[in-house]
């Protein structure tokens, strides 16, 4: 991260209000490691080792993991004052990861690591209650996504998956290929572009070569 950009421990607990022992956040800042990523920049990667639990300061990540069959799929994506609840439960396993975290936008983390989860765990209620919390969050989250691929139609699947990202992002006008929601949703590119086609001529998006402009989040 430039030497410029710095972060103290009330800007934690204001990006994370869950940290409100001020010895915890004091104690944080004291051994995170600032990191300013570009987009598409890896954070973390399936099969590697745990050194980091992201905290997610500003911009978006996305977590995915690979099927059986090779091909990504989408699980959620991480926001500012939010951590990566998979990658907290591999730490605590001593396990390698099962996910591949990439940076969806340009955005700044703190890296806290890993050896010190379980000290943090025992020292700190606040940090018992935020990973307590981010494992709820990201179960409901699965859940979702788990109700969506075995309930819902494809089409529905899809037009959710662009408002989520668009909402992740803040944005209307999403710069993505063809190709890459047909890799988060596990579906063929002919059957997303046939899809997309409907949707504009539904009059709930506007499509050009990598870019989709939606019409209403809602």
């Amino acid at each position: 991260m430039p030497p410029s950009i710095d972060i103290s421990a009330r800007t934690l607990r204001e990006l994370f209000p869950a940290f409100d022992q001020q010895e915890l956040a004091d104690w944080l800042v004291e051994h995170m490691v600032l990191k300013h990523l570009e987009t598409d920049r890896f954070l973390i990667q399936a099969g590697g080792i745990i050194r980091y639990i992201p905290l997610v300061l500003a911009g978006s990540v996305k977590v995915s993991r690979e099927g059986v069959d090779g091909r990504e799929i989408f699980l959620y994506y991480i926001l500012p004052g939010q951590t990566c609840a998979m990658t907290l439960s591999t730490c605590f396993k001593g396990e390698t990861s099962r996910v591949t975290a990439t940076m969806q936008e340009t955005g700044s983390v703190a890296l806290f690591p890993a050896p010190l989860v379980h000290e943090a765990t025992r020292r700190f209620p606040a940090w018992q209650r935020f990973v307590f919390d981010s494992f709820g969050h990201r179960y409901d989250e699965l859940l979702q996504t788990l109700e969506s691929v075995v309930f819902r139609q494809l089409d529905e699947r899809l037009l959710l998956y662009l408002r989520e990202k668009a909402a992740a992002l803040q944005t209307r006008q999403l710069h993505i290929s063809q190709q890459q929601i047909a890799n988060d949703l596990n579906a063929s590119r002919e059957v997303i572009s046939r899809l997309i086609r409907q949707f504009e001529q539904k009059g709930i998006l506007h499509h050009a070569r990598g870019t989709i402009e939606l019409f209403s989040l809602m």
